[in-house]
Order: C-alpha cells, then sequence, then structure tokens
C-alpha cells in the first residue's frame, strides 16, 4: 500500500514537473482587442520532432513571445499555424524562434500560393 502511493506521487510529481517545464514560466500581458492591432496568420511547416512534446514544446515557447496571438503545432501533420501582430513580431522571429529550438522551418505552400 504505501509503495502504490509513493508511486502515485512520484507520477504527479513528473507530471507536474514536464507540466510547469512546457507551460509554465513567464505570462504574457499582452491584449490584442482593439482596433490598432494588425494581425497575420503564418502556416509552416516543421520538421525534426519526435513526439507530441515537441509540439507541445514549441507551441509554449512561441506563446512566450511579444505579439504571438495564438500558436498551434501539430506533430501529426508537421505544420504550425501562428496569428501574431506583424507590428510586433516578424514571421522570421518566428522562424529564427523555432530554429533555435532545434528544429528546421520551412514555408507552406498555402503561404507561397497567396504571395504568388
Amino acid at each position: 500500500m504505501k509503495s502504490e502511493i509513493l508511486v502515485l506521487l512520484s507520477s504527479v510529481t513528473l507530471i507536474g514537473g514536464i507540466s510547469w517545464f512546457f507551460f509554465g514560466g513567464k505570462k504574457k500581458n499582452e491584449s490584442f482587442s482593439g482596433e490598432d492591432s494588425q494581425t497575420e496568420i503564418a502556416e509552416f511547416n516543421i520538421t525534426g520532432m519526435h513526439c507530441a512534446g515537441c509540439a507541445a514544446g514549441i507551441e509554449a515557447t512561441i506563446k512566450m513571445m511579444d505579439g504571438i496571438k495564438t500558436a498551434s503545432v501539430n506533430f501529426g501533420t508537421s505544420k504550425g499555424i501562428f496569428t501574431f501582430d506583424p507590428l510586433k513580431v516578424k514571421r522570421e522571429d518566428i522562424i529564427n524562434k523555432i530554429r533555435e529550438l532545434g528544429y528546421d522551418v520551412s514555408l507552406s505552400l498555402e503561404d507561397l500560393e497567396k504571395k504568388s
């Protein structure tokens, strides 16, 4: 009985530590309400992810950047979709941050078609 409780407590502690690593840390106090804010959406192909935890880590890191409104990274499709304020952050800043984390980033076909 004691060993079961000890295993349970250890598991909860481990899960809490992992959750804090990916989702804890500094919180943004940024608001996107107001007519002065502009938003753009960028979709990137992200390679080098090995699991859903990689996707969650990228998402959490990008969400902490000033100017990011939303970040969604899907491990299954290897895509990341980011909504951001172009006056505060540029596409290149997002790409560089993902590369700093050790992943490769390329523009999605939809982005290339929009520019043509």
